[in-house]
């Protein structure tokens, strides 16, 4: 399976050669057998669930949803570290990346660190400062595992400035020195907050949306301003299209209809035929400026 591999086709083809029933993950993983098949066409999965799947399949969490990392072997490390600029991550320039020298101590950042972290690093002391005591144990605990087993992780922090919080993803592999041991480790970093911010409000409005759209009559889908899916009654619809169709289908939608939507997002309603459907869209913006789409389709 190489790196250009989708998310869903990787964990499905993983399940396929172990011979692993989608019930029997759900079950290891205290998720339903919907959730796991959802995985499997490429739906969205959080970041616990992320770490409990590969965990359960033993496997590296950043090479399963992303197909980008070696192993961590020996062998593979020189890969792990060219491929850590790789990631498919948004075609942004907002991407800082970094590297940490464990024997002398010494950080350096990449010179866009300020318009992502919004403050000029120069140390590991002021890195550790922005953020609480829980996100810098998280990280160290991350980082130790990537120097007693190799290969690569991700992790999501908060860090605090002035007030006000930033979400950032983090990715990291550690490159072995002349003794043969991880004596760096280098990676990449974005700010994540609007995506984060998202997840975190759909986690608690989780029990409400499920229980709406399950009575809903018709295909209705909530997503990011993009398009991309968030939450959906797909499984519960008898629908000829599949998930990966429904991605595609909100993705052209958002893509081709510019006009459309600035309308959709003074008005908050609108409607329109793309594609064979009816849709009614609705836009929404929460407390913290948020804007979600929702779609309902005919």
């Amino acid at each position: 399976m190489t790196g250009t591999t989708a998310f869903g086709e990787r964990l499905l083809s993983l399940l396929k050669q172990r011979k692993i029933k989608q019930l029997k993950v759900a079950e290891a993983l205290g998720v339903s057998r919907t959730a796991v098949n959802k995985w499997t066409k490429g739906g969205m999965i959080d970041d616990g669930n992320l770490e409990r799947l590969a965990a359960f399949l033993e496997v590296d969490k950043i090479w399963l949803k992303y197909g980008e990392y070696a192993s961590g072997t020996p062998d593979a490390q020189p890969s792990a570290a060219r491929n850590i600029n790789e990631v498919h991550l948004h075609d942004s320039a907002d991407i800082v990346t970094w590297e940490w020298d464990l024997l002398t101590g010494k950080v350096h950042y990449s010179d866009n660190v300020e318009s992502v972290y919004g403050v000029r690093l120069s140390s590991n002391d002021e890195f550790w400062d922005m953020m609480s005591e829980q996100a810098r144990e998280k990280l160290v605990n991350g980082y130790s595992r990537i120097i007693r087993e190799g290969g690569a992780h991700e992790m999501d922090f908060k860090i605090d400035r002035n007030g006000s919080h930033r979400w950032i993803t983090s990715r990291a592999t550690g490159v072995k020195g002349p003794n043969g041991k991880v004596t760096k480790l280098v990676g990449i970093s974005l700010d994540n907050t609007e995506r984060k911010s998202t997840e975190l409000r759909l986690r608690k409005m989780k029990i409400y949306f499920d229980m709406l759209l399950k009575h809903l009559p018709h295909l209705v889908v909530f997503t990011d301003s993009a398009g991309e899916i968030l939450l959906d009654n797909h499984e519960s619809r008898s629908e000829k299209m599949d998930y990966l169709e429904l991605q595609r289908l909100l993705y052209q939608l958002v893509l081709n209809n510019h006009e459309w939507l600035e309308q959709l997002s003074a008005s908050g309603y609108g409607e329109l035929v793309f594609q064979g459907r009816r849709i009614t869209a609705y836009h929404h913006i929460d407390d913290e400026r948020q804007p979600f789409l929702m779609f309902e389709l005919r």
